[in-house]
């Protein structure tokens, strides 16, 4: 009888191993450059459709998720940035929204479209839709630096 030893040459588990780092590093680098796949946020198109009726032309810089349930919305016209928190539900009707300004700007636009001249507040289905156009905006602004005032 004869036994056959098979020895690997010298080098090849090395080879081996070698090979099998390298194969995992690009199985790491496909898994961070490839597309993440997703689905279709409804919530996230509730808002920007909300956003974007009341707003018409303004630009929607930036729209995220913060707490329960509501979003911080960003929105631009020429150099104006109107940042706000759209809120929904929190004792109120569904498709209503509370409206958080970010600061005084924000605050003397979005009065001007609420729904209730109390709060600020956009209703699902409101009487009488209220609305900024970018081009509203623009025009008040550019009158208030020609009449030498600014509100």
């Amino acid at each position: 009888m004869t036994s056959t030893n098979v020895h690997p040459s010298p080098g090849g588990g090395r080879l081996r191993t070698a090979a099998a780092v390298a194969l995992l590093g690009a199985v790491f680098g496909v898994a961070l450059l490839a597309p993440m796949p997703t689905v279709q946020n409804t919530v996230r198109a509730e808002v920007l459709a909300s956003v974007e009726k009341r707003l018409p032309g303004w630009d929607i810089v930036r729209a995220r998720s913060s707490w329960e349930g509501a979003w911080t919305v960003v929105a631009g016209c020429g150099i104006q940035r109107l940042g706000f928190q759209w809120v929904p539900n929190h004792g109120l009707q569904p498709g209503d929204a509370w409206l958080h300004p970010e600061d005084a700007y924000a605050r003397s636009r979005l009065a001007e479209i609420s729904d209730d001249y109390r709060f600020l507040v956009w209703l699902g289905d409101p009487v009488r839709q209220h609305t900024l156009s970018c081009r509203q905006e623009m025009a008040r602004i550019h009158a208030g630096r020609i009449g030498g005032y600014l509100d």
